[in-house]
């Protein structure tokens, strides 16, 4: 009998011919439906295919990637397959707020990487504060728990709550990040990953930095959207 990573309830998981090769099931059916619920529809809604906001009806263009390119060189692409909302969001805040290090194994198993080859796989970085406060940090966990290679390159300073800031004040601010390697990235593809994306002004300020090294593609992977 298995024990559930999300709920913790304890469920049978019947060994058949199809999952018999498989990794087990770290999530009963009931959380597993929950997540598939909260899974990005591409089929039915129009996205944006730069940001996969949801667009409106009268909206032809994306009105966000428009604010964003007011300041910033674009990214290439968002991957995400997560809606920020239901488990998906409660998950995110139990892991990342109250320092459930545990469901770093949950969301790991909850995000697929890109089909493309990246040159390098870099974490989006919080400051050193928060991640001494909490014991981990929550991107870098995740990554560590997917078993993927990644590389330091950028790091930060303690700022407000970036939810708790309206857009234009969060556009006008600082570029809280700093590009510490020595490496040279210059015609390099390199695969940002951050928790959530919301107005895309975190990625866009750590991504600035490298694009001023000249990286050739720059993509973003986040666990929820």
């Amino acid at each position: 009998m298995n024990r559930c990573a999300q709920c913790l309830e304890h469920f049978e998981e019947p060994i058949t011919i199809l999952n018999f090769y498989m990794k087990a099931e770290i999530l009963c059916q009931r959380c597993r439906r929950k997540w598939k619920e909260m899974k990005i529809n591409f089929s039915n809604l129009q996205r944006c295919p730069r940001c996969l906001k949801r667009l409106s009806l009268d909206e032809e263009h994306c009105l966000d990637c428009q604010f964003l390119t007011r300041k910033f060189h674009l990214m290439d692409k968002l991957y995400c397959d997560n809606n920020y909302e239901g488990i998906v969001k409660e998950t995110i805040h139990q892991y990342k707020f109250l320092g459930d290090v545990a469901l770093a194994d949950v969301l790991a198993a909850q995000i697929r990487l890109p089909n493309e080859t990246f040159d390098f796989i870099v974490p989006i970085p919080s400051p050193f504060e928060r991640d001494y406060q909490r014991t981990f940090n929550p991107v870098r966990e995740v990554l560590r728990a997917k078993k993927v290679n990644y590389t330091e390159m950028l790091s930060t300073i303690v700022r407000p709550k970036q939810s708790s800031l309206s857009k234009m004040v969060r556009a006008q601010a600082q570029n809280p990040f700093k590009c510490t390697t020595s490496l040279n990235i210059a015609g390099k593809s390199v695969l940002l990953v951050d928790d959530i994306y919301t107005t895309g002004l975190t990625v866009h300020h750590a991504a600035s930095l490298l694009y001023i090294r000249k990286v050739r593609k720059l993509g973003v992977l986040t666990f929820a959207r």
